[in-house]
Protein backbone atom coordinates (compact mmCIF):
# COMPACT_ATOMS: atom_id res chain seq x y z
CA UNK A 1 0.00 0.00 0.00
CA UNK A 2 1.19 3.74 -1.08
CA UNK A 3 0.10 6.73 0.05
CA UNK A 4 0.84 10.03 -1.46
CA UNK A 5 1.51 12.91 0.16
CA UNK A 6 -1.31 14.45 1.61
CA UNK A 7 -0.04 17.89 1.25
CA UNK A 8 1.00 17.79 -1.97
CA UNK A 9 -2.91 16.37 -3.28
CA UNK A 10 -4.38 19.01 -1.08
CA UNK A 11 -3.36 21.68 -2.55
CA UNK A 12 -4.24 20.15 -6.66
CA UNK A 13 -7.46 19.43 -5.14
CA UNK A 14 -8.39 22.96 -4.74
CA UNK A 15 -6.84 24.14 -7.87
CA UNK A 16 -9.09 22.06 -9.86
CA UNK A 17 -12.22 23.00 -7.52
CA UNK A 18 -11.38 26.41 -7.81
CA UNK A 19 -11.56 26.36 -11.68
CA UNK A 20 -14.47 23.84 -11.92
CA UNK A 21 -16.87 26.12 -9.52
CA UNK A 22 -16.14 29.16 -11.59
CA UNK A 23 -17.29 27.04 -14.97
CA UNK A 24 -19.90 25.40 -12.69
CA UNK A 25 -21.02 29.38 -11.51
CA UNK A 26 -20.99 30.60 -15.36
CA UNK A 27 -22.75 27.67 -16.89
CA UNK A 28 -25.38 27.32 -14.78
CA UNK A 29 -26.41 31.00 -14.05
CA UNK A 30 -30.26 32.45 -14.83
CA UNK A 31 -28.95 33.92 -17.88
CA UNK A 32 -27.22 30.34 -18.77
CA UNK A 33 -29.99 28.17 -20.04
CA UNK A 34 -28.91 25.15 -22.01
CA UNK A 35 -30.16 22.75 -24.57
CA UNK A 36 -29.88 19.63 -23.47
CA UNK A 37 -29.55 18.03 -19.96
CA UNK A 38 -27.41 15.46 -19.72
CA UNK A 39 -27.98 12.40 -18.16
CA UNK A 40 -25.83 11.70 -15.24
CA UNK A 41 -23.24 8.97 -16.16
CA UNK A 42 -22.14 6.95 -13.47
CA UNK A 43 -18.74 7.50 -11.91
CA UNK A 44 -16.16 5.69 -9.92
CA UNK A 45 -16.38 5.51 -6.38
CA UNK A 46 -16.28 8.73 -4.18
CA UNK A 47 -13.07 6.72 -2.57
CA UNK A 48 -11.34 8.35 -4.65
CA UNK A 49 -11.42 11.57 -3.33
CA UNK A 50 -10.04 10.27 -0.07
CA UNK A 51 -5.90 11.71 0.42
CA UNK A 52 -5.03 7.99 0.38
CA UNK A 53 -4.98 6.05 -2.42
CA UNK A 54 -4.74 2.00 -2.49
CA UNK A 55 -2.52 0.32 -5.47
CA UNK A 56 -2.72 -3.65 -5.73
CA UNK A 57 0.66 -5.05 -6.11
CA UNK A 58 1.16 -7.68 -8.92
CA UNK A 59 1.87 -10.63 -6.34
CA UNK A 60 -1.03 -9.69 -3.80
CA UNK A 61 -4.35 -11.84 -4.51
CA UNK A 62 -7.86 -9.84 -6.10
CA UNK A 63 -10.09 -10.06 -2.95
CA UNK A 64 -13.29 -7.90 -3.70
CA UNK A 65 -14.06 -5.47 -0.83
CA UNK A 66 -10.87 -6.50 0.69
CA UNK A 67 -8.57 -5.00 -1.54
CA UNK A 68 -10.75 -1.72 -1.87
CA UNK A 69 -11.30 -2.16 -5.68
CA UNK A 70 -14.54 -2.79 -7.27
CA UNK A 71 -14.16 -5.63 -9.48
CA UNK A 72 -10.88 -8.12 -10.02
CA UNK A 73 -10.77 -7.61 -13.50
CA UNK A 74 -7.74 -6.53 -14.96
CA UNK A 75 -8.51 -3.39 -16.99
CA UNK A 76 -10.18 -1.31 -14.36
CA UNK A 77 -10.23 1.24 -16.95
CA UNK A 78 -13.63 3.48 -18.02
CA UNK A 79 -12.50 4.73 -21.05
CA UNK A 80 -14.73 4.44 -24.13
CA UNK A 81 -14.03 4.87 -27.70
CA UNK A 82 -11.92 7.53 -28.83
CA UNK A 83 -13.86 10.62 -30.96
CA UNK A 84 -13.28 11.35 -34.21
CA UNK A 85 -14.10 15.09 -34.86
CA UNK A 86 -11.08 17.37 -35.38
CA UNK A 87 -10.33 20.85 -34.56
CA UNK A 88 -12.54 22.61 -37.20
CA UNK A 89 -15.46 20.23 -36.81
CA UNK A 90 -15.82 20.76 -33.39
CA UNK A 91 -15.84 24.64 -33.72
CA UNK A 92 -18.44 24.41 -36.50
CA UNK A 93 -20.58 22.70 -33.98
CA UNK A 94 -19.77 25.11 -31.26
CA UNK A 95 -20.77 27.65 -33.88
CA UNK A 96 -24.38 26.36 -34.22
CA UNK A 97 -24.49 25.80 -31.16
CA UNK A 98 -24.16 29.44 -30.35
CA UNK A 99 -26.11 30.82 -33.44
CA UNK A 100 -28.93 29.52 -33.29
CA UNK A 101 -32.57 31.22 -33.10
CA UNK A 102 -31.52 33.56 -30.43
CA UNK A 103 -29.32 35.48 -33.31
CA UNK A 104 -33.28 37.22 -34.65
CA UNK A 105 -33.19 38.71 -31.31
CA UNK A 106 -30.18 40.47 -31.24
CA UNK A 107 -31.05 43.76 -33.38
CA UNK A 108 -33.91 44.44 -31.17
CA UNK A 109 -31.36 43.75 -27.83
CA UNK A 110 -28.92 46.43 -29.78
CA UNK A 111 -32.11 48.95 -29.90
CA UNK A 112 -32.14 48.69 -26.41
CA UNK A 113 -28.39 48.65 -25.13
CA UNK A 114 -27.12 50.78 -28.08
CA UNK A 115 -23.93 50.09 -30.85
CA UNK A 116 -21.44 50.55 -28.09
CA UNK A 117 -23.35 48.95 -24.85
CA UNK A 118 -24.72 46.29 -26.99
CA UNK A 119 -21.05 45.49 -28.52
CA UNK A 120 -19.67 45.35 -24.92
CA UNK A 121 -22.55 43.24 -23.37
CA UNK A 122 -21.13 40.82 -26.59
CA UNK A 123 -17.92 40.80 -25.69
CA UNK A 124 -18.52 40.57 -21.78
CA UNK A 125 -20.50 37.07 -22.37
CA UNK A 126 -18.34 35.78 -24.90
CA UNK A 127 -15.56 36.20 -23.35
CA UNK A 128 -16.82 34.93 -20.41
CA UNK A 129 -18.44 31.78 -22.01
CA UNK A 130 -15.07 31.02 -23.78
CA UNK A 131 -12.80 31.30 -20.73
CA UNK A 132 -15.07 29.20 -19.17
CA UNK A 133 -15.54 26.58 -21.60
CA UNK A 134 -12.03 25.84 -21.95
CA UNK A 135 -11.72 25.95 -17.95
CA UNK A 136 -13.71 22.80 -18.07
CA UNK A 137 -11.75 20.90 -20.40
CA UNK A 138 -9.06 21.66 -18.45
CA UNK A 139 -10.43 20.71 -14.96
CA UNK A 140 -11.56 17.40 -16.47
CA UNK A 141 -8.17 16.42 -17.55
CA UNK A 142 -6.63 17.59 -13.71
CA UNK A 143 -9.24 15.37 -12.11
CA UNK A 144 -8.08 12.77 -14.12
CA UNK A 145 -4.30 13.11 -13.31
CA UNK A 146 -4.86 13.74 -9.90
CA UNK A 147 -7.52 10.84 -9.26
CA UNK A 148 -6.05 8.26 -11.63
CA UNK A 149 -9.26 8.04 -13.49
CA UNK A 150 -10.59 8.09 -16.95
CA UNK A 151 -12.01 12.27 -17.45
CA UNK A 152 -15.39 13.03 -16.87
CA UNK A 153 -17.51 12.88 -19.69
CA UNK A 154 -20.62 14.68 -18.12
CA UNK A 155 -20.72 18.64 -16.30
CA UNK A 156 -22.02 16.20 -13.03
CA UNK A 157 -19.47 14.05 -12.84
CA UNK A 158 -17.16 16.55 -13.26
CA UNK A 159 -18.45 18.52 -10.35
CA UNK A 160 -18.98 15.31 -8.51
CA UNK A 161 -15.15 14.76 -8.19
CA UNK A 162 -14.13 17.90 -7.84
CA UNK A 163 -16.67 19.43 -5.43
CA UNK A 164 -18.65 16.23 -4.24
CA UNK A 165 -22.36 14.58 -3.99
CA UNK A 166 -24.26 17.32 -2.78
CA UNK A 167 -22.52 20.49 -4.93
CA UNK A 168 -23.21 17.97 -8.23
CA UNK A 169 -26.78 17.85 -7.56
CA UNK A 170 -27.26 21.74 -7.40
CA UNK A 171 -25.18 21.95 -10.73
CA UNK A 172 -27.85 19.11 -12.19
CA UNK A 173 -30.85 21.11 -10.60
CA UNK A 174 -29.49 24.30 -12.34
CA UNK A 175 -28.73 22.71 -15.54
CA UNK A 176 -32.54 20.83 -15.12
CA UNK A 177 -33.87 24.50 -14.53
CA UNK A 178 -31.87 26.39 -17.27
CA UNK A 179 -32.70 23.42 -19.94
CA UNK A 180 -36.28 24.13 -18.94
CA UNK A 181 -35.79 28.25 -19.84
CA UNK A 182 -34.17 27.48 -23.03
CA UNK A 183 -37.42 25.02 -23.84
CA UNK A 184 -39.85 27.81 -23.21
CA UNK A 185 -37.60 30.34 -25.50
CA UNK A 186 -37.70 27.98 -28.53
CA UNK A 187 -41.64 27.14 -27.59
CA UNK A 188 -42.06 31.05 -27.72
CA UNK A 189 -40.40 31.71 -30.80
CA UNK A 190 -42.26 28.95 -32.62
CA UNK A 191 -45.26 30.13 -31.36
CA UNK A 192 -44.69 34.26 -32.48
CA UNK A 193 -43.55 32.56 -35.96
CA UNK A 194 -46.24 30.23 -36.49
CA UNK A 195 -48.75 32.80 -35.47
CA UNK A 196 -47.48 35.75 -37.61
CA UNK A 197 -47.91 33.13 -40.90
CA UNK A 198 -51.07 31.99 -39.75
CA UNK A 199 -52.33 35.80 -39.38
CA UNK A 200 -51.24 36.77 -42.76
CA UNK A 201 -54.01 36.76 -45.72
CA UNK A 202 -52.03 38.41 -47.94
CA UNK A 203 -49.32 36.50 -48.88
CA UNK A 204 -52.01 33.16 -48.43
CA UNK A 205 -48.71 31.07 -47.66
CA UNK A 206 -49.33 27.26 -46.43
CA UNK A 207 -49.53 27.97 -42.62
CA UNK A 208 -52.53 30.43 -43.29
CA UNK A 209 -54.17 28.01 -46.03
CA UNK A 210 -54.03 24.96 -43.35
CA UNK A 211 -54.84 26.96 -40.11
CA UNK A 212 -55.52 30.21 -40.73
CA UNK A 213 -55.92 33.19 -37.78
CA UNK A 214 -54.25 30.65 -34.92
CA UNK A 215 -53.38 33.06 -31.99
CA UNK A 216 -49.44 32.64 -30.31
CA UNK A 217 -51.15 30.74 -27.72
CA UNK A 218 -52.28 28.35 -28.99
CA UNK A 219 -49.55 27.82 -31.25
CA UNK A 220 -47.06 27.90 -28.15
CA UNK A 221 -49.62 24.56 -26.68
CA UNK A 222 -49.45 23.03 -30.32
CA UNK A 223 -45.67 22.90 -30.16
CA UNK A 224 -44.95 22.11 -26.25
CA UNK A 225 -48.00 19.10 -27.76
CA UNK A 226 -45.45 18.11 -29.81
CA UNK A 227 -42.23 18.40 -28.21
CA UNK A 228 -43.05 15.80 -25.15
CA UNK A 229 -43.23 12.59 -27.03
CA UNK A 230 -40.20 13.25 -28.89
CA UNK A 231 -38.55 13.95 -25.56
CA UNK A 232 -39.03 10.58 -24.57
CA UNK A 233 -36.54 9.23 -27.61
CA UNK A 234 -33.18 8.32 -25.93
CA UNK A 235 -31.59 7.60 -28.99
CA UNK A 236 -30.68 11.18 -30.60
CA UNK A 237 -29.42 9.50 -33.76
CA UNK A 238 -32.02 9.93 -35.23
CA UNK A 239 -32.43 13.05 -35.22
CA UNK A 240 -28.73 13.20 -37.46
CA UNK A 241 -30.29 14.85 -40.34
CA UNK A 242 -31.48 17.90 -38.58
CA UNK A 243 -27.67 19.20 -38.12
CA UNK A 244 -27.61 19.78 -41.64
CA UNK A 245 -31.32 21.57 -41.90
CA UNK A 246 -30.25 23.79 -38.60
CA UNK A 247 -27.24 25.23 -40.35
CA UNK A 248 -29.03 25.49 -43.64
CA UNK A 249 -32.22 27.20 -41.88
CA UNK A 250 -29.99 28.97 -39.41
CA UNK A 251 -27.67 30.74 -42.65
CA UNK A 252 -30.41 31.00 -44.65
CA UNK A 253 -32.23 32.98 -42.10
CA UNK A 254 -29.85 35.59 -41.48
CA UNK A 255 -28.64 35.56 -45.20
CA UNK A 256 -32.42 36.32 -46.12
CA UNK A 257 -32.85 39.01 -43.48
CA UNK A 258 -30.27 41.24 -44.64
CA UNK A 259 -30.92 40.53 -48.67
CA UNK A 260 -34.55 41.67 -48.06
CA UNK A 261 -33.08 44.66 -46.16
CA UNK A 262 -30.79 45.66 -48.33
CA UNK A 263 -33.12 45.13 -51.70
CA UNK A 264 -36.69 44.94 -50.45
CA UNK A 265 -37.27 46.84 -46.98
CA UNK A 266 -36.19 49.70 -46.95
CA UNK A 267 -34.06 48.50 -50.64
CA UNK A 268 -32.10 51.56 -50.02
CA UNK A 269 -28.63 49.36 -50.68
CA UNK A 270 -25.84 48.33 -48.16
CA UNK A 271 -23.73 51.37 -48.30
CA UNK A 272 -26.98 53.54 -47.32
CA UNK A 273 -27.37 50.57 -44.60
CA UNK A 274 -23.75 50.67 -43.35
CA UNK A 275 -23.74 54.57 -43.26
CA UNK A 276 -27.42 54.46 -41.22
CA UNK A 277 -25.46 52.63 -38.24
CA UNK A 278 -23.47 55.82 -37.21
CA UNK A 279 -27.07 57.49 -36.56
CA UNK A 280 -28.04 54.70 -34.04
CA UNK A 281 -27.73 55.38 -30.47
CA UNK A 282 -24.25 54.64 -28.67
CA UNK A 283 -25.36 53.83 -25.25
CA UNK A 284 -28.45 52.17 -22.78
CA UNK A 285 -31.02 55.03 -22.28
CA UNK A 286 -31.14 53.40 -18.68
CA UNK A 287 -30.12 50.32 -16.41
CA UNK A 288 -33.33 48.66 -17.03
CA UNK A 289 -32.59 48.95 -20.80
CA UNK A 290 -29.50 47.64 -20.69
CA UNK A 291 -30.43 44.90 -17.96
CA UNK A 292 -34.22 44.33 -17.33
CA UNK A 293 -34.80 43.05 -20.69
CA UNK A 294 -31.80 42.54 -23.22
CA UNK A 295 -29.04 40.82 -21.43
CA UNK A 296 -30.43 37.92 -20.91
CA UNK A 297 -30.47 37.58 -24.59
CA UNK A 298 -27.02 37.81 -25.35
CA UNK A 299 -25.99 35.81 -22.65
CA UNK A 300 -28.48 32.76 -23.54
CA UNK A 301 -26.70 33.55 -27.00
CA UNK A 302 -23.21 32.67 -25.82
CA UNK A 303 -23.50 30.36 -22.57
CA UNK A 304 -23.73 26.91 -23.35
CA UNK A 305 -21.64 25.78 -21.11
CA UNK A 306 -23.21 22.33 -20.61
CA UNK A 307 -23.17 21.22 -24.70
CA UNK A 308 -19.59 21.25 -24.14
CA UNK A 309 -18.89 17.76 -22.93
CA UNK A 310 -20.37 16.09 -26.19
CA UNK A 311 -18.14 17.82 -27.95
CA UNK A 312 -15.66 17.37 -26.01
CA UNK A 313 -15.94 13.59 -26.21
CA UNK A 314 -16.61 13.17 -30.16
CA UNK A 315 -12.93 14.75 -30.52
CA UNK A 316 -9.57 13.04 -31.66
CA UNK A 317 -7.45 15.37 -28.92
CA UNK A 318 -9.88 17.29 -27.09
CA UNK A 319 -6.96 17.68 -24.60
CA UNK A 320 -4.83 20.03 -27.05
CA UNK A 321 -7.61 20.98 -29.73
CA UNK A 322 -10.69 21.81 -27.35
CA UNK A 323 -9.26 25.44 -26.23
CA UNK A 324 -8.90 26.35 -29.82
CA UNK A 325 -11.55 25.33 -31.02
CA UNK A 326 -13.71 27.62 -28.79
CA UNK A 327 -11.59 30.18 -29.14
CA UNK A 328 -12.15 30.81 -32.97
CA UNK A 329 -16.00 29.49 -32.62
CA UNK A 330 -16.99 32.41 -30.20
CA UNK A 331 -14.49 34.79 -32.17
CA UNK A 332 -16.45 34.33 -35.45
CA UNK A 333 -19.85 33.97 -33.84
CA UNK A 334 -19.06 37.39 -32.04
CA UNK A 335 -18.15 39.34 -35.21
CA UNK A 336 -20.93 37.61 -37.08
CA UNK A 337 -23.64 38.67 -34.96
CA UNK A 338 -22.95 41.97 -34.17
CA UNK A 339 -22.54 43.02 -37.95
CA UNK A 340 -25.99 41.29 -38.34
CA UNK A 341 -27.73 43.06 -35.20
CA UNK A 342 -26.45 46.12 -36.60
CA UNK A 343 -27.46 46.11 -39.90
CA UNK A 344 -30.52 44.25 -39.29
CA UNK A 345 -31.33 47.63 -37.17
CA UNK A 346 -30.18 50.24 -39.30
CA UNK A 347 -33.06 48.73 -41.82
CA UNK A 348 -35.91 49.01 -39.53
CA UNK A 349 -34.64 51.02 -36.62
CA UNK A 350 -36.99 52.08 -33.79
CA UNK A 351 -39.72 49.46 -35.82
CA UNK A 352 -37.43 46.55 -35.40
CA UNK A 353 -39.25 43.64 -33.74
CA UNK A 354 -38.18 41.31 -30.78
CA UNK A 355 -37.79 38.80 -33.77
CA UNK A 356 -36.16 40.45 -36.76
CA UNK A 357 -38.07 37.91 -38.95
CA UNK A 358 -41.38 39.35 -38.08
CA UNK A 359 -39.86 42.61 -39.91
CA UNK A 360 -40.32 40.17 -43.18
CA UNK A 361 -43.30 39.43 -45.14
CA UNK A 362 -44.78 36.05 -45.64
CA UNK A 363 -43.58 35.65 -49.37
CA UNK A 364 -43.26 31.42 -50.61
CA UNK A 365 -39.86 31.72 -49.82
CA UNK A 366 -39.89 33.78 -46.25
CA UNK A 367 -42.34 31.64 -45.51
CA UNK A 368 -40.70 27.92 -46.16
CA UNK A 369 -37.07 29.61 -44.51
CA UNK A 370 -39.62 30.52 -41.07
CA UNK A 371 -41.56 27.06 -41.68
CA UNK A 372 -37.65 25.40 -41.60
CA UNK A 373 -36.07 27.23 -38.57
CA UNK A 374 -39.31 26.04 -36.48
CA UNK A 375 -38.97 22.21 -37.70
CA UNK A 376 -35.47 22.76 -36.73
CA UNK A 377 -35.78 24.13 -33.30
CA UNK A 378 -38.56 20.84 -32.80
CA UNK A 379 -35.70 18.92 -32.62
CA UNK A 380 -33.40 21.33 -30.82
CA UNK A 381 -35.09 20.38 -27.26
Amino acid sequence: IKTPCYHTHHCNMWRYRIAVSVAAIAATSAFAPGRHVSRIKQIRSTAALHATKIEIGDDEPCVVGENVVQSCATDQSTSTAGGTQTKLSAATNLGKCICGAGSFALPHVFLDEGVLGGTLAMTTCGLLAAITMQSINRSRYTVSRIENVEPPTSYVALTELALGGSISKVVFALTLAASLGVCSTYIVFVGQTLASLSADEVSNNIVHSIAPNVDERTWEIITAGTVYPLSLIRNYGVFAFTSALGVTAVLGGIATTLVYGVFVDPGLGIFEALSAVTELKMWPDSIADAFGGSFGTIAYLFCVNFLTFPIINSMKNAEEEYSGAVSSAVAVIWVVNIVFALICLSFYGESTQDLVLQNLDNGPYLSALKILLCIDLLFTF
